[in-house]
């Protein structure tokens, strides 16, 4: 496939992630926003990891790699954290938007640590 489908595919997994955060921050059903979030998520380690051996670096796994898959634990673990309110909705859309921003910047710049 071409490396344009993987890119898309990731933005659009991206926005799954973020539909089921709004989803689980502003109502009551759980589960529907779970299935967004999961589905995201799901997607968009499938394209993460398409982009990765696309671009022949998957072999290698260079550092910056390694924090965007911890930083993907994160943001999968976040809604845990909003249902047993734990942080309030406004510190995990907060900690969303930020982690989400420096995982795109790893992926856009991809430093060498």
């Amino acid at each position: 496939m071409p490396l344009a489908i993987y890119h898309i595919a990731h933005i659009i997994g991206l926005t799954f992630v973020f539909i089921g955060f709004g989803a689980l921050l502003s109502s009551d059903s759980a589960r529907s926003a779970m299935k967004w979030h999961g589905t995201g998520l799901v997607i968009s380690l499938i394209s993460g990891f398409g982009l990765l051996a696309k671009l022949q670096i998957f072999a290698t796994m260079p550092t910056w790699v390694w924090i965007k898959i911890a930083l993907w634990l994160v943001l999968g673990f976040l809604p845990v954290l909003a249902r047993r309110r734990v942080l309030t909705p406004h510190a995990v859309i907060l900690l969303a938007v930020i982690v989400a921003g420096f995982m795109g910047y790893l992926g856009y710049m991809k430093p060498a640590f």
